[in-house]
């Protein structure tokens, strides 16, 4: 244990040490990056908005400088610390795993970081924004001063889920009760995303297996003069017929001995047993049929709905039976149907001699 405290000592005086200067280690010539700070200027913004911004903009240049704990950057002063020795030595080792090299100023690009602050305004609703930036040096670190004029942020006037009369289009309409989207609101591109991602859960409910929010596309209409948009909601037009379509459960075969050594022998259909709508592969008989009758919610002739395919597989999994559980789904040619397979790996059997032993300790 002493010279355990020895080695903890030393490091922590090998930091101390250290600590008086961040930038012993920098290459010659370099700066020690410091970080960033963001001015905001624009019409109707709070103070509380204006703070908000701020934080978001210096939060996503690049670099990051040296991460800081309490202020006090301990993973660089670790890596000044031991900064020359070995990389298989132990303390060479130890700079390696907790510390962090410096961040330098020359590694960070002005021009990209105006456009990265500008774009991520865009996507907030500031349309009109502009974004410049500099490099600030004092002795031997650097720092990055930005100033972002906003203009007005963009309010969402109305909402409108457009298209055809198709089948995927209605149920799209229907969803719209439910949209994220609020009139009076900003413009927010993640706010969209997360739209997307809600009208392609309802979907998922309804049979559309094979939809995906990018079949999805937000038209946004800015052109009134009043810093409003209208945005419409409209399916893209190469969207595959696969993904239009809505689809029933074929048939379900559960495979419960499966492993990639017997995986051939496993998944053969021809060795499958019909119980109450399932078809079970089970050649060592290991389990009851009902078992899967009770855990499985599709049933054959079923439109498919995500819930019932999760549910499934949490029942299956909460059996306590099962290493693993593996599901896929396959389309039946011609047809809007979907054959459901589910491959399950047996827990290794316990011998009595394992358990009793357990059982003592």
């Amino acid at each position: 244990m002493g010279k355990e405290r020895q080695i903890i000592l030393f490091v922590f005086a090998c930091l101390f040490w250290s600590a008086c200067s961040t930038t012993r280690t920098l290459p010659e010539g370099e700066k020690l990056y410091t970080g960033a700070k963001v001015e905001i200027t624009g019409p109707n913004l709070t103070s509380g908005q204006k703070k908000s911004l701020r934080n978001e903009l210096a939060a996503i240049t690049r670099p990051r400088p040296n991460a800081r704990l309490f202020g006090i950057p301990f993973k660089l002063m670790i890596y000044n610390a031991f900064g020359n020795r070995r990389p298989d030595s132990f303390f060479g080792k130890l700079r390696d795993k907790f510390g962090q090299p410096p961040v330098l100023l020359s590694n960070f690009d002005v021009d990209r970081n105006n456009k990265i602050l500008e774009n991520h305004l865009e996507n907030r609703g500031f349309f009109n924004a502009a974004v410049t930036g500099d490099t600030v040096v004092k002795g031997k670190k650097g720092s990055a001063l930005f100033k972002a004029e906003t203009g007005n942020q963009y309010l969402i006037d109305s909402i409108s889920f457009d298209g055809d009369s198709g089948r995927l289009e209605q149920v799209i309409r229907e969803s719209g009760a439910a949209t994220l989207l609020k009139s009076g609101d900003p413009y927010n591109l993640d706010v969209i995303k997360g739209e997307r991602t809600r009208i392609d859960a309802f979907l998922k409910e309804r049979g559309f297996y094979y939809f995906n929010p990018d079949f999805l596309l937000a038209q946004v209409d800015s052109t009134d003069g009043l810093h409003k948009v209208d945005m419409r909601i409209i399916v893209k037009p190469d969207v595959p017929e696969q993904a239009r379509t809505p689809y029933t459960i074929n048939d379900v075969f559960i495979y419960t001995g499966y492993n990639l050594s017997t995986a051939n022998l496993d998944t053969n259909k021809a060795n499958a047993k019909f119980h109450e709508g399932y078809y079970i592969v089970d050649r060592r008989n290991r389990f009851k049929p009902k078992l899967f009758a009770q855990a499985m919610q599709f049933s054959p002739g079923e439109l498919y709905n995500r819930t019932d395919h999760n549910l499934s597989i949490n029942r299956l999994i909460n059996l306590d039976e099962f290493k693993f559980v593996r599901n896929r789904f396959e389309p039946v040619p011609d047809s809007a149907k979907l054959d459901a397979y589910y491959y399950l790996t047996p827990m290794p059997k316990k011998s009595l001699r394992a358990e009793v032993d357990v059982t003592k300790a």
